[in-house]
């Protein structure tokens, strides 16, 4: 991972509810609980774009980026605006269920469920496939994203810990 990491000249950190829409070379890392990330890459653009959601939907109807449909919308805007075509790679990130809810009923949708629920709608509403995915569980991610290649690499916390657990790449 240090490889990785020191391979980039660009190297950015994005918080909750921020979006980051870029052509140049940078690897945006992020962590997740309940909250998503979906990622956006076309090869022949040069683009790459990101967002760190936190809730499902936005019932104000402004800018909002925290909210998961307005941040989608946002993203998908922004990758047309840069000539993305067919060749437009996404992916998903998150949803995890890392706090507690004890006895409540089984049934119960988490705010993690909920987000992931609306980036599956809001993603097909703009007729776009998700190519690579890791939701749900009860446990948190680490990621990192290069917006030159468009691959994301993920790390899995341990529950309850705040350590690194396994790696993958998608």
């Amino acid at each position: 991972m240090k490889n990785l990491i020191a391979s980039h000249m660009y190297n950015t950190y994005l918080k909750p509810g921020e979006v980051i829409v870029s052509r140049k070379p940078m690897l945006i890392s992020t962590v997740l609980g309940s909250c998503v990330s979906v990622t956006m890459f076309s090869a022949s653009r040069g683009f790459g774009a990101i967002c760190h959601a936190m809730l499902p939907t936005n019932l104000k109807r402004e800018s909002d980026l925290r909210y998961v449909d307005t941040a989608l919308k946002y993203l998908y805007t922004k990758a047309m605006e840069n000539g993305a075509g067919n060749d437009l790679v996404v992916k998903l990130f998150g949803g995890a269920q890392v706090l507690d809810i004890g006895e409540q009923a089984p049934d119960r949708r988490t705010v993690g469920d909920q987000n992931v629920e609306q980036a599956e709608t809001e993603l097909a509403m703009l007729g776009l496939v998700v190519s690579a995915r890791d939701t749900g569980g009860i446990r948190g991610r680490k990621l990192f994203f290069c917006t030159q290649s468009g691959d994301v690499y993920l790390r899995r916390m341990r529950a309850g810990k705040h350590s690194i657990d396994e790696d993958m790449s998608l």
